[in-house]
């Protein structure tokens, strides 16, 4: 592991962060995404209030209003996309994949170990079809590898075949 006289080039990138304690405790590996296989995102956003409470910076992606996302964090203040139509300053359409992209980028890329949380991707499925989610997704996981940061996705179960859910699964983690 990393000793004080390590040259910098030789600190470990990768580690791990566990959230909670006894049985209900779960880690999270740096450079990791995670998919929380649930109908409500209860879970996901339970995840991600730990890593708010812990002080890590988390980044949500949501189709939940940036006020809705607030309440859930008093006294916090989250950075947030708003997947929505509406214009806004932190609101992007569903169809802006590639943008989408960008801001997850910017965000991770500037302080390693960051956390990203995605509710919404059976909506940008809607929009873009699943072949194309796929790729964002393979490209998240690279970005989560490269940066040594963990990406949090939100799936309801119910929104996808097998078939699908098997591929987006090949890239990530499943939380139980």
């Amino acid at each position: 592991m990393f000793e004080p006289d390590m040259p910098r080039n030789e600190i470990p990138r990768f580690g791990t962060i566990t959230l909670g304690s006894g049985e209900s405790a779960l880690a999270f590996d740096y450079g990791r995404t995670y998919i929380v296989v649930e109908e409500r995102k209860d879970k996901a956003f339970r995840i991600a209030s730990e890593f708010i409470f812990s002080g890590s910076r988390v980044l949500c992606i949501s189709r939940l209003h940036p006020d809705l996302i607030q309440e859930r964090w008093p006294g916090k203040h989250p950075k947030y996309v708003w997947l929505s139509e509406r214009n806004g300053l932190n609101n992007l359409a569903p169809k802006q994949l590639h943008q989408l992209g960008q801001r997850i980028s910017a965000f991770i890329k500037a302080e390693n170990k960051s956390i990203v949380v995605l509710d919404g991707i059976e909506y940008l499925a809607l929009f873009n079809g699943f072949n194309r989610l796929q790729m964002f997704v393979e490209h998240l996981n690279d970005l989560a590898m490269e940066t040594s940061s963990i990406v949090i996705i939100a799936l309801d179960p119910r929104s996808f075949d097998l078939r699908s859910l098997a591929r987006l699964r090949r890239f990530a983690e499943v939380v139980g």
